[in-house]
């Protein structure tokens, strides 16, 4: 699929006062992409509301937005139904998908060395089903299932554990996105920067690049692989932004969710199944197999 756009724009969203929020800015360039800004304020402001929407609302049509926070609330949560009919009942797509597929991405295949007859030597294995957790779909969305369980690049933790307050304000800010031309899947994407270093690396890298007693390094290795093989630049006029990457978490995530918005671009990534259009879908690399 054929896309436009030349700028990328980041966002790791934290809370609504904006002191955890960062914002990366990037350019497409002949050989890859370069990161022009990153930044944890906009002068001298933390990115809250007002002053992260006049930054956003200015960009052109050239532009894409990449958000590092969940876009859409899980099924039941959207629901305006006044009586439930329960889960196995509901006619929701999303609903269906994760009673249906979702559950079998969450259960599992597992050995199982049962003791057989009197010698305690004589071992037989065998197999048995075993679920790995509970499909809900009050509190999970299927973009978390697959990339868990399917693809391996999220971990168990990240399923239905999205924060209360970045997960409002991230729906306020898609219905303002809206509102200036930014439709989701097209010029608005959903992304984790923990999946998508899990995907172009390890899921020890990421994992490391905020937990490692030196994180510092970890990033300085993923920035340099990315360097190396992704195409990524800083750009000559943004020098503090190497720094700021390596430093800061926020910053880091912003820059990923920038150059994903750029790889998303570049390679035509699409939504893997229609549900997923309104379900919502964190888009991310392939991973290495």
């Amino acid at each position: 699929m054929h896309r436009p756009f030349t700028t990328f724009v980041g966002i790791d969203l934290g809370g609504a006062r904006g002191k955890t929020t960062a914002v990366a800015t990037l350019t497409r360039r002949d050989d890859g992409v370069a990161v022009d800004a990153v930044a944890t304020r906009r002068v001298g402001e933390p990115w809250h509301d007002e002053s992260l929407w006049d930054y956003l609302s200015s960009l052109g049509s050239s532009a894409a937005i990449a958000i590092n926070a969940p876009l859409t609330a899980p099924a039941c949560v959207r629901c305006v139904e006044a009586i439930c009919p329960g889960i196995a009942e509901c006619v929701d797509p999303a609903v269906v998908w994760l009673r249906t597929v979702g559950h079998e991405l969450a259960v599992g295949t597992e050995m199982e060395q049962a003791e057989v007859g009197a010698p305690a030597h004589h071992r037989v294995t065998t197999l048995r089903r075993t679920p790995r957790g509970r499909v809900v779909p009050y509190s999970q969305r299927g973009t978390e299932l697959v990339l868990c369980h399917e693809q391996g690049i999220l971990p168990q933790t990240a399923i239905g554990s999205a924060p209360g307050a970045v997960a409002a304000r991230a729906a306020h800010l898609v219905k303002r996105l809206a509102a200036g031309g930014f439709a989701m899947h097209e010029r608005l994407i959903e992304v984790s920067a923990h999946a998508t270093v899990a995907a172009l690396f390890d899921r020890r890298k990421a994992r490391g690049y905020k937990r490692d007693a030196d994180p510092w390094h970890t990033r300085a290795e993923i920035v340099e692989g990315l360097a190396a093989h992704g195409g990524l630049a800083f750009s000559p006029s943004s020098r503090m932004s190497r720094e700021e990457v390596l430093r800061n978490d926020n910053c880091f995530d912003a820059m990923i969710a920038g150059y994903t918005a750029y790889r998303w671009t570049v390679e035509g990534w699409t939504l893997p199944d229609p549900v997923f259009a309104t379900d919502g879908w964190i888009y991310a690399p392939a991973p290495k197999r």
